[in-house]
């Protein structure tokens, strides 16, 4: 018997059409080429109960995949609600949260006017993460996770970020 996956987009600005949806075709392909059967993607707006849907209605796959809503804007959700999902409190990852830090500190001369402290403010809760997940260091300032679930019975959510180039 094959793996089974869905595909979860989120993001208004691709379900508007604002923004074309490249990551679902190429998370797609990836899963292909690995012998992984896509059974559906699903693009959904930053509204946490559309992610929620989104991942009961793909529930009975073995994995499900998804990308975006990992930013540090109010609307970025998804590891929230993936870890819901997952049946995993979220907790605060100290180290993640000082290497995302310091990925910022490196970009900082774009933001002059950004204190530290609004820095790690504005970035903790790319740190809160679902409690026992794998995290996938960021290429931006978002992690990736693998979110097992917390019983063993449910699909695995592997959770990337949206900006392609991150997500790739």
């Amino acid at each position: 018997m094959s793996v089974r996956a869905g595909i979860v987009v989120t993001g208004t600005e691709v379900l508007s059409g604002t923004i074309a949806d490249r990551n679902g075709p190429w998370l797609s392909e990836r899963l292909r080429e690995r012998g992984i059967e896509v059974a559906q993607i699903v693009v959904v707006g930053d509204r946490p109960a559309d992610v929620r849907a989104a991942l009961d209605f793909l529930g009975s796959c073995d994995l499900i995949v998804t990308s975006g809503g990992l930013g540090p804007t109010a609307d970025d959700l998804t590891a929230d609600v993936v870890g819901a999902f997952a049946g995993r409190p979220m907790v605060l990852d100290e180290a993640l949260e000082e290497r995302i830090l310091a990925i910022l500190r490196r970009n900082r001369a774009r933001w002059r006017a950004y204190s530290e402290a609004a820095m790690r403010a504005g970035n903790r809760k790319q740190a809160i993460v679902p409690e026992g997940a794998t995290i996938l260091e960021p290429v931006g300032t978002a992690p990736g996770l693998v979110v097992p679930p917390a019983d063993g019975d449910g699909p695995t959510v592997l959770v990337l970020p949206g900006p392609p180039g991150e997500l790739r």
